[in-house]
């Protein structure tokens, strides 16, 4: 498509959001692609959670089987991302080598990370029940940091999927903290995209989840190569 290669250097100019732009505008069929493979492993939960009739042992098998492959499927679109930044292709095939690279990786490393907000989430819930605000207040504020820190956590397992998950934690509340205000500003475009794809219900399936894996490696691609970063 030559206008998206035309406006594609410019945007990298301007910065990692339009560059994200760009970058989900020049593939964005194989980007609608893996998003709905990423989809696909989300709707058992869905199920779970939605359908409270169901049988309480197919509800489980259901949850279970999202929070198994959930961690891959989250980290081979992270690996698709970052190929797309770099410029290249993503396909199905890629996707396949990145399922067999990052699968085991991504359970031990990933899993933990994004499994930390259901822990938080559930003590919010849980202290909101017995009525103590202090507590709801300040587990509410510690889910915001550490979701703005959750913004390096894909694209540095994708960039170096050996890494710890003390290293991969540690080094995204380094990079927040050096860059806060660049982070805060990714953070807020990731959050308002998860709000519109929450009311569209069909961007959540089609687009958004790609789109914020995109957003998140531009950033961490645009930070970790600055001279202040190393």
């Amino acid at each position: 498509m030559p206008f998206l290669e035309d406006i594609g250097p410019r945007d990298e100019r301007r910065g990692p959001i339009w560059a994200s732009f760009a970058t989900v505008g020049g593939q964005v069929e194989r980007m609608v692609f893996a998003n709905l493979a990423w989809a696909v492993q989300v709707m058992p939960l869905g199920a779970a959670l939605a359908f409270t009739g169901l049988p309480w042992w197919l509800r489980i098998v259901l949850g279970l089987y999202s929070a198994t492959v959930l961690p891959a499927a989250t980290a081979v679109l992270f690996g698709l991302a970052a190929e797309a930044c770099r410029g290249q292709h993503i396909d199905a095939g890629l996707a396949v080598e990145l399922l067999r690279a990052y699968a085991a990786r991504s359970v031990q490393c990933l899993a933990p990370l994004y499994g930390t907000f259901g822990v938080l989430i559930w003590a919010v819930v849980l202290a909101h029940a017995r009525g103590l605000s202090l507590p709801v207040a300040g587990l509410t504020l510690v889910i915001l940091v550490w979701s703005v820190c959750a913004t390096y956590w894909g694209p540095m397992f994708a960039e170096d999927p050996s890494r710890s998950v003390v290293v991969l934690a540690r080094e995204s509340i380094r990079l927040t903290l050096r860059r806060p205000e660049q982070t805060l500003a990714s953070w807020a475009m990731v959050a308002v995209s998860w709000v519109m794809g929450a009311v569209s219900i069909g961007g959540l399936v089609l687009i958004v989840p790609m789109f914020v894996a995109v957003l998140q490696t531009h950033r961490y691609q645009h930070e970790s190569a600055l001279p202040s970063c190393r």
